[in-house]
């Protein structure tokens, strides 16, 4: 992912267009409106405050969710409201949410991978799915294309290289 810098300005614009959608997404969870404001404002607090510091490995949205949803989960262990089977569900719909918003995460990125993965030349492109998808080792690769595994290891590490510079080239990293 690209790095992201927050500073006064754009951390205005985020706190207009996310504010609300924070909030709604904190209600669903506690069913408390002062509940969840409190909640979502304390999470922009802690945005600013590690602006500087923060490393931010997926898109801020996402970043600003688990923030979210941490907040939730912290506000009902610190007041230790967790006792009745409402209280525990709701922890479990923020749990299978975190779960739902993961696997967005990795279809996104298999996707991305399968890109850079098209992006390289044809036989270093199968040489590595032949390694990497189908689990032959370089000598069963070399054996069966007919070349040596020298040649195998250098494409496989050609490979992952092309694939590391495309996930850098468009800010996938």
């Amino acid at each position: 992912m690209a790095e992201t810098t927050i500073n006064t300005n754009n951390f205005k614009e985020l706190y207009n267009r996310h504010f609300g959608v924070l909030v709604n997404f904190a209600f669903s969870k506690t069913k408390d409106i002062e509940l969840s404001r409190e909640i979502v404002q304390n999470t922009f607090v802690k945005l600013w405050h590690s602006r500087e510091d923060i490393e931010i490995r997926t898109s801020l949205e996402s970043y600003m969710y688990s923030m979210v949803r941490n907040g939730i989960i912290d506000h009902f262990r610190k007041n230790e409201r967790i006792i009745d089977i409402k209280d525990a569900s709701i922890l479990k719909d923020i749990k299978d949410d975190e779960n739902d918003h993961r696997e967005e995460e990795n279809i996104e990125l298999r996707y991305n991978l399968k890109k850079a993965i098209n992006s390289l030349k044809e036989k270093r492109r199968v040489i590595f799915n032949l390694n990497k998808v189908d689990g032959l080792t370089y000598q069963e690769i070399a054996g069966y294309m007919k070349i040596s595994e020298r040649v195998v290891e250098d494409n496989i590490a050609k490979a992952l290289k092309e694939i590391r510079s495309y996930f850098i080239e468009n800010k996938l990293l």
